[in-house]
């Protein structure tokens, strides 16, 4: 099974060096079509999060380049890399899928991520069979640990986490007002989440289209152009675009009149100037997202549940590559056996029933007889009881 893949997270790398490995959307679908185009590479998914960059390719032959070598050619630099080829890859991003390796435990919005990672490569028409039905699976192995598996005390995003933060450091969000600078998905539910709390928040807007713009609920809008003065009338500031560049800058934090108490940072790249901190404002940014319990540990026994659906799930797409990679001698079979058949059925007399029955048997005959240097007991028996099972659902 020719598939690498390579990743660099928050486990390996901070957000300075997760910085130079993240890519916005244009810069993901350019190295996805760039890298389709090597020698070797029949399939490519990029997965690029707050948290995380992924490289997954499914190749032709093992000379093929390396997803880590590609990546750090893409930064300039060398990054350190988990790296896994064949059922390991497809069960490390399983576990991606199910959020046992996000920084707040089972996350929601990771499987919305892995998902639209394979959409935009099947947009591009640069992945695989092989990458896209492991993507498939990865993504039912996800849908499934969420609705059978609870998970005890976990913010389910880092939205959740970064207003529980600020919930605990001003001792209560009712009447305080705050700006969510970004009206993406992570600062809409952001802001939700903050108004829902009694907190006067207002978001930004670079422009408004009547039925087309959501606003969050209770929230009021102000122009993105005009952030730095809706900064001096807030405690707290909370951005969360994908903008390639600083929404806020040390120097406009320094011209204000009045500075806002705390700042929380939610993308990658980062949003606000790190610098903001020398002048004495506290900053947070997603590093700062992780729960001091150990998640883990506090959630073993779903944590078991959840690696078993992944076990089913991997055993599935091994047994769907085995057929995928043999469909050619399948088909063969189907063909020669239907050559024979004739030759190998008196057809005359027979009632469409007994022809049907008749054509079963002897089909079963070919392929036992065919085989029978490889059949056991066992096997033939497990055959049956595998097909009763089948049945019985």
């Amino acid at each position: 099974m020719l598939i690498r893949m390579a990743s660099l997270d928050y486990h390996l790398a901070d957000l300075t060096m997760r910085e130079k490995f993240s890519f916005t959307s244009p810069k993901a679908a350019e190295e996805m079509l760039r890298i389709r185009e090597l020698p070797g590479v029949t399939g490519v998914i990029l997965l690029a999060t707050c948290n995380r960059t992924e490289l997954y390719l499914s190749l032709a032959d093992e000379n093929a380049p390396f997803p880590s070598a590609l990546l750090s050619a893409y930064a300039g630099v060398k990054g350190c890399f988990i790296e896994a080829a064949g059922l390991d890859a497809v069960r490390h991003l399983m576990e991606v899928a199910c959020g046992l390796r996000s920084m707040i435990l089972c996350e929601d919005q990771i499987i919305t991520q892995v998902r639209n990672a394979a959409a935009a490569a099947r947009k591009l028409q640069v992945s695989s069979p092989e990458l896209e039905t492991m993507f498939r699976f990865a993504v039912t192995a996800a849908k499934k640990a969420k609705t059978t598996v609870q998970i005890k005390a976990v913010p389910r995003s880092s939205a959740d986490r970064s207003v529980e933060l600020l919930d605990a450091h001003f001792g209560g969000l009712s009447g305080r007002r705050g700006l969510v600078i970004g009206n993406g998905e992570m600062g809409r539910l952001c802001a939700e989440k903050l108004a829902a709390m009694g907190c006067e928040t207002a978001v930004t807007l670079r422009s408004y289209r009547h039925g087309q713009t959501i606003v969050p609920f209770g929230c009021r809008t102000v122009p993105y152009e005009a952030r730095a003065q809706a900064m001096e009338l807030v405690d707290f500031v909370v951005s969360a675009t994908l903008s390639p560049h600083y929404t806020i800058t040390r120097s406009m934090a320094e011209n204000l009149s009045r500075r806002p108490e705390l700042f929380v940072d939610l993308a990658l790249p980062r949003d606000i100037d790190p610098e903001i901190a020398e002048l004495g404002i506290h900053c947070l940014n997603i590093d700062d997202m992780v729960t001091a319990q150990d998640q883990q540990q506090q959630n073993a026994d779903a944590v078991a549940r959840i690696r078993e659906i992944i076990s089913a799930q991997l055993e599935q797409f091994r047994q769907w590559h085995t057929i995928h990679q043999t469909v050619s001698e399948i088909d063969s079979i189907k063909s020669l056996i239907g050559q024979r058949m004739p030759y190998a059925i008196d057809m005359e007399g027979m009632t469409p029933e007994e022809l049907m029955q008749a054509t079963v048997d002897k089909t079963i005959d070919l392929l036992l007889f065919s085989s029978h240097e490889q059949l056991s007991i066992d096997l033939i028996r497990t055959i049956e009881q595998n097909l009763r099972s089948k049945r019985r659902r």
